[in-house]
């Protein structure tokens, strides 16, 4: 109603709007106005009605969708909680001891059925007027027991209720079923089982389908007129209709006879019927097709007539049923067309008054415009007493005659002479702006003659180059050359300068005072207006910072920060320089590889500044021992690399060996240079170098071969024992490969936990008893068999994955000592674990530790933690407060392989340690060498002055033993007490040995 009413006021405007077109050469002003404004109006009213009856129809749907979707959800909600209490009631109910004893003993005293009939009286009592019958069947579905005496021993076992309790043993709930006999009814089911799970039979109730009604009996006009609410089950049966009775438990769809019998046999639709009512498709379509919950349409519903209904369906999660709920959609327009006469009575009274106004206004208004018209009039003319005759009927029209005239004659006049003040000021403007750009540009600016005579520089000119303008003035710029720029770069700026071209590059010129600096330059022509040159334009600026920045970066690209000797990518460019030398001069080459030996014990003991001062100190000496033809470069840390070319034989003038010779008397040359003592920080000490050496052409002839076969090399050195050189031979690569295959395995061992541990005895010397064990990690691979620790534990040390290692070990020796306690009941009972560098100093390493025991309810003294002399070299305080931590637990700190790292004694007094332990390194020999005698016994007599026991390791024969149980070490360890062996095998040790006899109990 309201777009119709929009509508009939946007005619009635573009009417107007028509008529005041027509009259616009006729009417007067004030009449235009009135049409117009009265135009204006009306459209507005028109747009603004439709506007409202749009924003209100929209509004009302959605607010009526929102009220139908919460009811339909509220009775959806009141079904479910119905279904949702009955299935819970009948599961709880059939777990009664008396109905499960029923069936069980069948039916014998005290449990006959008269006294199950009571208790399923008194279960029907909940809902009596509701509930048509509670009864027990058996597993085979023979009603044993019922409210209703004409069904007991009846077969039930082919209705759906029994049939899907049996084969799905939960409760289950029906579809409404309808009997020839008997009113449509709704059962719920729940099987009957023993303690054990076995299933005994059913307990089954049956409703009177009417309570679906009693449930949906407040929904007719609940929000609003007409309103009303339809279930529908699973096969668009209409259960119920809250607005016509005569639709209830009818069909909403169409189907075949065929199928209507099949729906009749199986009690799915009341028997007999012949009245088959269909919705409309769209509503079966939404039905079938809609997956959620509260979906809206508006339709036409079979059996209402022809009226628009808007629907809310909500489905149920209990039932496979649908809740829908209507309303008419002529209750939802009802507010619309209250507006609607609202809004006619409202743009009437609107448009009256409009007119009035702009009636009244125009009247005034118009009046003074008159007068003011024959006024401009006379001024312009000039005359201002002759009165002004207006040959319009049209006040603006000759309100603007009037100016125009005026303004046109005065605005002439005043145009000219602004345009001539404003030429002049934008010319001096722009003079004084050039002047001061070109005084105070930050680049300088010279100006000459087409000889090349200096006629004016600007202030910048000076601050550079030194010289005044008045020492400039009449010279040639010829006054700044400093030698070093190419003749041919002046003689290429003047064939284009005075050609009419620009020309740009860089000078590199001299200063008053002498100093050098460069210049990037720009010359150009100045022409006049006939094309001809005139005069040279040069910009130039000085770039002697940035050049210094190139070549600075150009260096350091090239040379090491801390030695200048030149870096991995200027040694392998002139490697290559010098290959392509020998190759064409047929000459030899020889590449050597220098890594020293154990550098990292001078960063971790002085510090890094002091292992940069060595070497610097280590690449003044390699570079004093070669030639300035060859070359020493620094690869990255502790690696240097030499080239040693022109040695003026080619390869087939003398033997390969004599050549050999001569190389490596130079590395032996290199050896003994690198050991002579140095100092740095006040301290002397010696460091040794394993070098490694590839020659030209024989072993490679590309140089990252030759780098890396001299790398192998090195290695093979340092393997044999450092402080030595190595030729590389093809056997090396094998070796190498081997490696690379360690490393990658290692990872994949990790990650698998190809580890085991073994364990070797610990053995009191006073006592004679077991003491604990020492856990040793082995590694026997599926391809490479078994693989020392020696050989893995440096690549897992490298590569970072000795902390995962570490965190296995330290679980599973847990884990075992946990199990050996737990036999031998022994709480003295210990295994010690070695420790690595990473795994010590990881993020929260204690507490981890501290995790670990806790997993296992262990005392700290169930472990003894294994640390060598190397790791308390760096970061005291951190590792003080570690041992602290560790301490607090209980756990015994052992410091281990003493006599064999760099630290002094002092460190046996700062660190809070319990135990010693004697390298094998000096027990070996104690029979034999008496220095190795000598020094085990101060060792012992230093430990026991300080507060430490002792441990001796490598133990293999009797007179080691004897010797260290008289000098007091209180546990020995090696094969002479036992082998190291596996959990299993080291627990049956335990348990039938002696040894552990003094720790039981």
């Amino acid at each position: 109603m309201l777009i119709n009413i929009a509508t009939i006021l946007v005619v009635a405007g573009l009417l107007l709007l028509v008529v005041g077109i027509m009259i616009a050469r006729q009417y007067t002003l004030r009449a235009k106005l009135l049409t117009s404004f009265l135009f204006i109006v009306l459209l507005s009213l028109g747009l603004l009605a439709a506007l409202d009856s749009y924003l209100m129809s929209e509004n009302l749907e959605e607010t009526t969708y929102k009220i139908l979707d919460v009811a339909a959800r509220q009775y959806a909600d009141r079904i479910d909680q119905f279904n949702e209490f009955n299935l819970e009631s009948i599961q709880s109910e059939a777990r009664l001891p008396a109905l499960v004893d029923f069936i069980k003993y069948r039916g014998a005293k005290p449990y006959h059925s008269q006294t199950i009939r009571e208790i399923l009286t008194a279960l029907q009592s909940r809902q009596a007027k509701d509930i048509v019958s509670f009864a027990v069947l058996n597993k085979d579905g023979i009603n044993m027991v019922d409210t209703v005496n004409a069904s007991i021993g009846s077969d039930e076992s082919e209705e759906i209720y029994f049939k899907e309790v049996l084969l799905k043993k939960s409760p289950y709930q029906s579809p409404v079923i309808f009997s020839r006999y008997e009113e449509p009814a709704l059962f719920f089911s729940s099987p009957i089982e023993d303690i054990t799970g076995k299933f005994l039979g059913v307990l089954r109730v049956k409703y009177n389908a009417s309570v679906l009604n009693k449930l949906l009996s407040d929904s007719r006009g609940r929000v609003g007129r007409g309103a009303f609410a339809m279930l529908m089950d699973e096969s668009y049966l209409r259960l119920i209709h809250g607005r016509r009775n005569d639709l209830q438990n009818t069909l909403a769809i169409k189907i075949s006879a065929a199928d209507l019998n099949v729906l009749e046999q199986n009690g799915r639709v009341p028997h007999n019927s012949k009245r088959l009512f269909a919705e409309q498709p769209e509503l079966i379509n939404k039905l079938e097709n809609t997956r959620f919950n509260n979906t809206n349409l508006q339709i036409q519903l079979f059996g209402m007539g022809e009226d628009l209904y808007s629907l809310s369906i909500a489905r149920l999660t209990t039932a496979p049923w649908k809740v829908i709920f209507a309303q008419p959609k002529e209750v939802l327009i009802e507010p619309v067309e209250e507006q609607t006469r609202a809004t006619l009575l409202f743009a009437s009274a609107i448009a009256f008054l409009v007119v009035f106004i702009v009636a009244g206004t125009t009247r005034i208004l118009l009046k003074p415009i008159r007068q003011l018209t024959n006024v401009v009039k006379q001024i312009g003319e000039g005359n201002l007493k002759i009165k002004a005759n207006v040959d319009t009927n049209d006040e603006i029209g000759g309100l603007a005659d009037a100016f125009n005239e005026m303004t046109t004659n005065v605005r002439v006049l005043v145009n000219d002479l602004e345009k001539e003040i404003d030429d002049h000021k934008l010319t001096a403007d722009s003079l004084r702006k050039l002047s001061q750009a070109i005084e105070q540009s930050p680049v300088s600016v010279m100006i000459t003659d087409l000889d090349g005579n200096i006629e004016y520089v600007n202030p910048e000119f000076g601050r550079v180059t030194g010289y005044t303008s008045e020492e400039v003035i009449g010279k040639n710029p010829r006054i700044l050359k400093s030698g070093h720029t190419p003749p041919s770069q002046f003689t290429n700026m003047w064939n284009s300068i005075t050609t009419g071209q620009s020309w740009s590059g860089e000078l590199y010129n001299k200063k008053k005072n002498g100093d050098l600096f460069w210049e990037n330059v720009t010359v150009s022509p100045i022409k006049s207006s006939d094309g001809k040159n005139t005069h040279y334009l040069a910009i130039k600026e000085d770039i002697s910072i940035r050049k210094e920045y190139e070549e600075r970066l150009m260096y350091q690209a090239s040379y090491d920060k801390l030695t200048d000797l030149p870096n991995r990518s200027l040694a392998f460019d002139r490697l290559r320089q010098a290959l392509a030398n020998a190759i064409r001069d047929r000459e030899r080459l020889a590449v050597m590889y220098v890594d020293f030996d154990h550098f990292k014990n001078i960063n971790d003991t002085l510090g890094h500044n002091a292992g940069d001062s060595f070497l610097i100190s280590m690449a003044e000496r390699l570079k004093g021992i070669v030639r300035d033809v060859d070359t020493v470069a620094r690869l990255g840390g502790d690696e240097f690399m030499l080239i040693l070319t022109s040695t003026h034989h080619k390869s087939g003038e003398i033997p390969l060996s004599e050549y050999r010779d001569q190389i490596q008397q130079k590395a032996a040359e290199i050896l003994h240079k690198v050991a002579q003592p140095c100092v740095i920080e006040d301290m002397e000490f010696s460091v040794t170098a394993s070098i490694g050496i590839a020659i030209f052409p024989e072993d490679g002839d590309d140089p990252h071969i030759l780098l890396k076969n001299a790398d192998t090399a090195m290695y093979r050195g340092k393997r044999k024992g450092r402080n030595t050189f190595e030729e590389f031979t093809p056997e090396m690569s094998d070796k190498i490969v081997k490696r690379v295959e360690i490393e990658s395995k290692l990872r994949r061992a990790v990650e698998e936990e190809k580890f085991y541990i073994t364990y070797q005895s610990l053995v009191n010397t006073r006592t004679m008893r077991l003491a604990g064990a020492e856990a040793l990690i082995r590694w026997e691979d599926d391809e490479l068999g078994h693989i020392a620790p020696e050989i893995f534990i440096p690549f897992a040390e490298e590569s970072g994955v000795i902390v995962d290692i570490g965190r296995w070990v330290l679980d599973s020796v847990c884990r075992d000592v946990k199990g050996l306690r737990a036999d031998q009941d022994s709480k003295d009972f210990y295994i010690a674990v070695n420790l690595s560098g990473r795994q010590f100093r990881g993020k929260g390493f204690a507490r981890q530790v501290s995790d670990t025991l806790s997993k296992y309810k262990l005392h700290g003294s169930s472990l003894e933690l294994e640390i060598t002399e190397r790791l308390l070299m760096k970061d005291v305080p951190e590792v003080i407060t570690t041992l602290d931590q560790l301490k607090e637990m209980g756990i015994r700190l052992s410091i281990d392989d003493f006599g064999t790292g760099y630290s002094s004694l002092s460190y046996l007094k700062r660190f809070p340690f319990d135990v010693l332990k004697i390298d094998k390194m000096f027990v070996h020999d104690i029979g034999v060498d008496p220095d190795n005698a000598a020094l085990c016994e101060a060792i012992i007599s230093m430990a026991h002055s300080l507060g430490l026991s002792v441990v001796g390791e490598g133990v293999e024969n009797e007179e080691q033993f004897e010797f260290l149980r008289l000098r007091g070490a209180e546990i020995v360890q090696g094969y002479y007490v036992s082998k190291p062996m596996r959990y299993d095998e080291f627990k049956q040790f335990v348990t039938v040995s002696d040894w552990i006899a003094s720790t039981v109990g």
